[in-house]
């Protein structure tokens, strides 16, 4: 049990406790689709499946939100000692303490907090802020749209291939079983990914959508996990992007050969991302380290070449980074 007493630290349990929302949430997506989809009776078994998986992603969905949301106020906190009012609606106080911030986190991350020697340090309430509307029925149709063409279309798919390469062998004999078998448990996976971003879209979209409409706010930064793909390491090599392209160039972290990047990319994430943005307030906030890594990858890696050819020549490195990593059962970066 440690203080969450930097920036650096709350942004880790955060990308921790949202990636372990996510995954329990597709462990019971997966275990659904392998309790109750027939690959026989696929339009007949798959609504249940469907119904219940939507029912448990919204769920998951609010709660990382509210994650995020808590995230936010006590990051906000942290970095220039203001803070956003609560979500829901109701009369702010005009002061909340570091402590009061921190156990709302603590308790939505489900983890233990050491008390800290700043605790009772009060921050200001911005009540002249207003919470961005989630628009839930766009959120719903893109979980709906994932699963589905994850999970039955995805299945029926391989099924009639499998069908169609049995040609006039029996459907149920040994090797065509083992293919269903195998088709359905890819498609189960499929699925339960698809289950893991939805979830993460409910607190990606708010924090994306709080801090954009936060004045305080300057710039965005990329957070992965300790073994992200080759975009998303791309996208955290940016260090902080700030909303004016001029002052991201004035930054100077965009390393040599480096393609732009505007902020809406580093809202864009893959199934089973597990990366996070960190809202920047100046030009002095603290960056993940990580950044530093990558950029320096990247500088080395892409030297002498340029456009599609760089990017090409970065994914072969962090491949090959990767693969000295694991067999030294260490992180990437």
């Amino acid at each position: 049990m440690a203080a969450i007493s930097s920036v650096r630290q709350l942004t880790e349990e955060h990308r921790l406790a949202q990636t372990a929302l996510a995954s329990r949430t597709a462990g019971q997506v997966l275990a659904g689709w392998q309790g109750l989809v027939q690959p026989r009776r696929l339009a007949e078994t798959t609504p249940r499946w469907l119904g219940e998986s939507l029912d448990t992603i919204t769920t998951s969905r609010s709660r990382s939100r509210d994650l995020a949301t808590a995230y936010l106020r006590l990051h906000r906190a942290l970095a220039i000692e203001t803070t956003l009012p609560p979500y829901e609606p109701e009369p702010a106080p005009e002061v909340i303490t570091l402590g009061e911030l921190r156990q709302d986190f603590a308790d939505l991350a489900e983890i233990d907090v050491a008390p800290a020697n700043d605790d009772e340090l009060e921050v200001t309430v911005n009540d002249g802020y207003d919470w961005p509307d989630e628009d839930l029925e766009d959120l719903d149709a893109a979980a709906r749209t994932s699963l589905v063409v994850t999970g039955p279309v995805h299945a029926r798919q391989r099924l009639a291939e499998a069908e169609g390469a049995a040609g006039a062998r029996r459907l149920d004999d040994a090797e065509f079983l083992d293919q269903l078998d195998v088709l359905m448990r890819d498609a189960g996976a499929t699925a339960a990914a698809a289950a893991d971003r939805e979830v993460l879209r409910g607190g990606r979209d708010l924090l994306h959508r709080a801090s954009a409409a936060d004045p305080r706010t300057v710039g965005w930064a990329r957070v992965t996990d300790a073994d992200p793909c080759a975009w998303c390491a791309m996208l955290a090599s940016r260090g902080a992007v700030y909303r004016s392209s001029d002052a991201a160039q004035l930054k100077g972290h965009a390393g040599r050969n480096a393609p732009p990047v505007d902020p809406e990319d580093l809202e864009k994430y893959h199934d089973l991302c597990h990366c996070q943005v960190v809202p920047v307030y100046s030009r002095t906030d603290w960056l993940p380290e990580q950044g530093s890594t990558f950029r320096e990858l990247w500088d080395e890696a892409t030297d002498g070449h340029t456009g599609r050819d760089a990017i090409n020549a970065y994914r072969r490195a962090i491949e090959a980074r990767r693969r000295r990593a694991h067999s030294r059962g260490a992180p990437i970066a």
